[in-house]
């Protein structure tokens, strides 16, 4: 009786809201979706706690009609074949960067993870505008779906930037001290830009990493941000770390949706997916500011001497970055036209953000950090 009694203050109500008992038999026999989405990241990063707050959203907001599973990497497929997944409707959606890719087109560097900003000065939040505003997302979606020929509806994803300038057992003084070091790069055009000023690139996966640092087989590493770092525990390894990188100063999450699964989405969820993955742009953001400043903390809780940049090193960066950038321009007609994009918008929104960067240093100079 208490429960009847409850059912019908219940539908009472929903029908005071203008939901009555047609409302509620639409919505229960609306059709309901299942999806796996697998990650590149693996269980317990930050980047998979952004997923499941993405997929929470989404159930919400679609009224519980979709359903998003979140697996860590090498749940289903191996973290770079994440693509070809999605692509043959192994998994319903993956999330990895653009520049992982880069196998089947160089492009693919300049959405994610551009080295040096791309060598046109744009940082996160002008790149992103160019996304938005400036052409980048047609771009984009051409890249996934016209020259990569991948059947995906391909969404950026909450930024994880800036990738840190690395983690080194002694601190280098000069930039040639850089250059000597055994020094753990992403492969591509970050390894390339590497080569290029004359150091030594080692590409080592995730699990890698530590092993390699303690056998000494690297003398320093790069991972993500300082709260990626952190959780993989590179502060017990390395007493030295310097955030002040160029290699990924901007870091953007892709997800990637099976063509068939996305249209066979009613309309209204497909936009509520697309909004959830530009509110995820925003979370992300915020969600990193705070989450490395904490990490920040417990390194130098660890004592870890924070350093900067050797001289030298940001304007040999740019100098070889611009060089290899070059080298592919040259080489593949889709990535000059990215490029070239970035570069018109890089002239119209650069000089304002240089004036604001002033700003910013002004108002940081009101902190109290005693």
């Amino acid at each position: 009786m208490r429960k009847l009694i409850g059912f019908l203050v219940i539908a009472a109500f929903l029908t005071g809201l203008g939901f009555g008992s047609a409302d509620m038999a639409q919505a229960a026999a609306a059709p309901k979706y299942k999806w796996k989405l697998q990650s590149a990241n693996p269980a317990g990063a930050p980047q998979i706690e952004l997923l499941n707050r993405w997929s929470n959203s989404i159930y919400a907001m679609s009224g519980e009609r979709l359903k998003i599973e979140i697996l860590a990497a090498g749940a289903i497929v191996n973290a770079f074949e994440i693509l070809d997944g999605v692509n043959k409707g192994i998994i319903e959606a993956g999330q990895w960067w653009t520049h992982y890719s880069m196998g089947k087109n160089p492009a693919g560097s300049l959405f994610s993870s551009p080295v040096g900003g791309a060598g046109s000065g744009l940082d996160l939040m002008n790149h992103l505008s160019w996304y938005f505003n400036g052409g980048g997302r047609d771009l984009y979606v051409d890249y996934y779906q016209k020259i990569v020929k991948t059947d995906v509806m391909p969404f950026l994803f909450a930024p994880d930037g800036p990738e840190a300038f690395g983690w080194t057992k002694t601190i280098p003084k000069t930039l040639n001290d850089f250059l000597k070091m055994r020094f753990r790069m992403s492969a591509g055009l970050s390894s390339d830009v590497l080569k290029d000023m004359g150091g030594i690139p080692v590409n080592l996966s995730g699990d890698e990493v530590i092993p390699a640092a303690e056998r000494g087989v690297i003398d320093g590493v790069e991972w993500i941000n300082t709260a990626s770092d952190v959780k993989m525990g590179l502060q017990d390894v390395f007493k030295n770390y310097s955030i002040q990188g160029l290699h990924q100063a901007i870091g953007i999450m892709d997800i990637m949706i099976n063509g068939k699964a996305w249209r066979a989405l009613p309309a209204d969820i497909q936009k509520i997916v697309e909004v959830a993955c530009t509110q995820s742009i925003i979370e992300g953001i915020l969600y990193f500011v705070e989450e490395n400043a904490k990490a920040l903390q417990i390194v130098i809780d660890k004592g870890v001497t924070i350093y900067d940049a050797p001289p030298g090193y940001s304007e040999a960066f740019i100098k070889s970055a611009k060089k290899v950038l070059a080298q592919f321009e040259q080489k593949d007609p889709f990535f000059k036209k990215v490029l070239e994009s970035q570069r018109e918008y890089a002239k119209l929104v650069v000089p304002f953000t240089k004036e604001t960067n002033k700003l910013g240093q002004l108002i940081a100079g009101a902190a109290e950090t005693d």
